[in-house]
């Protein structure tokens, strides 16, 4: 169980940023029947901040299919591991060899770069070949001696700490006298990558309304990033917008008709996810009656902002509001 959530935790996060997140995720759901019945809003409080909140709601699903359909036990076999929500060809492989020591491979960018430049490989490894060679490359390491879990570790911290993307370390790398591009220039040029990745432009305006110390707020759907979170009332749009707009998108989208005050922006940032760039601006406006013709948002007291789960920008901008 702990290998899995931390494993699930650093897809795409850094350990540095994941310690204290595991640890308290642990301490609020020591196990996996905690996981399987914990409710979506605890959860996604304890996630808040991580980001990739599908990595959540695939740890929720994943652990509701092991208490019913492996007794609330964490399954030893490789092909039931890889069975469950949200875990693919490395997970899989990780907890199969770190949690079991099964001869299965854990294959991550660590291990892709440190067996690129072990073989001089210039495949590049978004490809399927190049991730291909690498992984069998690994499968023959594990069908050595070598216990799984000690290998499939020892790979990954040495491209962590020693093989790392921009200075390798190859005078002090126990693996240089077997690898054939140690010392020289081509290493720092390894592994090749061949897809480019192409950034979308949102542009996200928030409105932080009031009425009565109390605060609008919607939980966002399923079908997008931060699924799960608390917003305050979001106007998106494909350019940015004057805040005349966004006031006439606010009582419209509000059905409200009686006084709104728009306050000029207090906050903006960039807010950069692995395939878009949100451009995320966001006004205060106050309400004189907390009456809505929509049903689509709640009010929340100011002082109990803190139990909602809210997505970082949101949670920055409260920061500097108090």
């Amino acid at each position: 169980y702990h290998v899995w959530i931390s494993e699930i935790m650093l897809q795409q996060t850094r350990a540095a940023v994941v310690r204290g997140y595991y640890l308290r995720f642990l301490d609020g759901l020591p196990s996996v029947r905690d996981l399987a019945e914990v409710d979506d809003d605890a959860l996604m409080k304890l996630w808040q901040g991580l980001g990739y909140y599908s990595r959540a709601h695939n740890l929720h699903r994943a652990a509701q299919v092991i208490a019913t359909e492996h007794q609330g036990i964490f399954p030893k076999d490789f092909d039931s591991i890889r069975a469950l929500p949200g875990v693919g060809d490395y997970t899989a492989g990780a907890i199969a060899s770190f949690a079991f020591d099964l001869p299965y491979p854990a294959v991550d960018g660590n291990v892709l770069r440190v067996i690129s430049r072990l073989l001089a490989s210039e495949l590049p490894i978004d490809t399927l070949s190049g991730k291909r060679l690498c992984t069998q490359a690994v499968e023959e390491l594990l069908a050595t001696q070598l216990p799984p879990s000690k290998l499939g570790q020892a790979l990954i911290e040495l491209g962590a700490l020693v093989c790392t993307p921009q200075s390798p370390q190859c005078s002090a790398c126990p693996a240089s006298s077997w690898c054939r591009v140690a010392e020289l220039p081509l290493a720092r040029l390894l592994p090749i990558k061949g897809k480019k990745l192409t950034l979308r432009d949102r542009y996200f305006s928030y409105i932080y309304t009031t009425s009565r110390q109390q605060v609008l707020l919607e939980k966002r759907g399923r079908t997008d990033i931060w699924r799960g979170l608390y917003q305050f009332p979001l106007f998106e749009s494909d350019s940015p917008q004057t805040p005349e707009a966004v006031a006439r998108w606010l009582e419209h989208e509000l059905s409200y008709s009686g006084e709104l005050r728009l306050a000029p922006t207090t906050f903006s940032l960039e807010h950069r996810l692995s395939h878009q760039i949100l451009h995320i601006t966001i006004y205060t406006a106050e309400l004189e009656s907390d009456t809505l013709g929509s049903s689509k948002y709640q009010w929340v007291r100011e002082s109990e902002l803190g139990d909602y789960a809210l997505p970082t920008p949101l949670v920055r901008f409260l920061e500097q509001l108090h």
